[in-house]
């Protein structure tokens, strides 16, 4: 290695005399022999390159320098001291070093995030397995894009207090709430907090124009998707789906165009959140007793509330098509058909009535 040593010494000498373009070559040289012979070089090996190829390399252009970081981020044993000059370089530089490097450590990449600002930020919040004092320090200093970024971040690790701020972020930020609701580390008393802006959020959102019964009923679905999260640390993932198909419910009924046959429609094009809000609407029922209607235990309680509403088999039968149990099964649909045929309408409008009287009672 003495002779290799030599040989870096007397490239660097002579890059003194040497164009920018030759500067280029000379390292693109370096980083071949790097490159060929990293697996078996050992730390003060390395060293011998970090130290010459850092020296030669402020002395390329943009262009090289972004071809070197590109060539040095994805190798394990990369010269760490160039790996950290590359990071705080212009951002087309840094960036494959701050996605890739394993040479960066936590405190690098906090004093890179420091110096550098913002685009570092986003470029770091990429990477896997990002740290707490990363994490930290990018949720308090780095903004909301950067706060969002990180919070999208699968495999990153937060401190209680990170997490904390985030959540405590999320009351004003739906966007925050979506990526925080994907997470499968929320800590447990972080999560009623979480279902409470998701809740204010989705009120803030529709109650300027739904019906107060209707913004109510929103209220207790998400307060039952409570127990979902309590169990698995994650936002049902219908939330967000259900909160914009009431959206597009109270516009076609704003537009007088609710009614049976769009409701059939949506279910036949397996729409279930917008079939189950419509049904809510028309049937004047609150939005879990309308879920419960239609995907619920009770096999019967579609029939009943279609028949109580005039409605036909044909709309019928495709709200049935959305269970995965009766829905399913062409002999189990047709037993319903002869229930719903042996129905008398009177019976199901009482019973009808006896649900929306519930409902408004809970």
């Amino acid at each position: 290695m003495s002779a290799v040593g030599m040989m870096l010494r007397d490239l660097e000498a002579k890059m003194t005399r040497r164009s920018g373009d030759e500067h280029a070559n000379i390292v693109s040289r370096l980083t071949d022999l790097f490159l060929a012979t990293a697996p078996h070089m050992d730390d003060d090996q390395v060293g011998v390159f970090d130290v010459v190829i850092s020296r030669l390399a402020r002395a390329i252009e943009l262009r090289a320098r972004i071809e070197l970081a590109e060539r040095l981020a994805p190798v394990p044993n990369a010269p760490a001291g160039v790996m950290r000059q590359l990071a705080l370089d212009e951002i087309a530089v840094a960036r494959p070093v701050l996605v890739q490097s394993s040479r960066l450590s936590d405190q690098d990449l906090v004093a890179i995030s420091a110096a550098r600002g913002r685009d570092h930020m986003l470029a770091i919040t990429e990477r896997p397995h990002l740290g707490e004092p990363v994490t930290d320090f990018l949720i308090l200093r780095g903004g909301r894009v950067v706060t969002h970024a990180v919070a999208a971040n699968q495999t990153a690790r937060f401190s209680r207090h990170g997490m904390g701020v985030m959540v405590m972020r999320a009351t004003e930020d739906d966007a925050l709430q979506s990526a925080l609701g994907l997470r499968r580390d929320i800590p447990s008393e972080l999560v009623d907090q979480l279902m409470t802006a998701a809740k204010n959020s989705a009120r803030r959102r529709l109650a300027a124009s739904l019906d107060p019964g209707l913004a109510d009923a929103i209220d207790r679905a998400v307060e039952r998707g409570a127990e979902v999260v309590a169990a698995t640390g994650r936002m049902p993932a219908g939330l967000d789906a259900m909160s914009t198909a009431l959206v597009e419910i109270r516009e076609l009924s704003e537009a007088g165009e609710l009614d049976e046959a769009r409701v059939r429609l949506f279910a036949q094009e397996g729409e279930r959140e917008l079939a189950i809000c419509g049904l809510a609407v028309l049937a004047q029922l609150s939005l879990p007793a309308s879920e419960q209607i239609v995907v619920g235990p009770d096999r019967e309680a579609v029939l009943l509330v279609t028949r109580g509403l005039g409605w036909s088999w044909d709309t019928t039968a495709a709200l049935i098509s959305l269970r995965k149990d009766l829905g399913r099964s062409p002999a189990a649909v047709e037993r319903a058909h002869e229930s719903f045929r042996n129905l008398a309408e009177n019976t199901a409008q009482r019973v009808l009535g006896f649900l929306r009287m519930r409902d408004v009672k809970h």
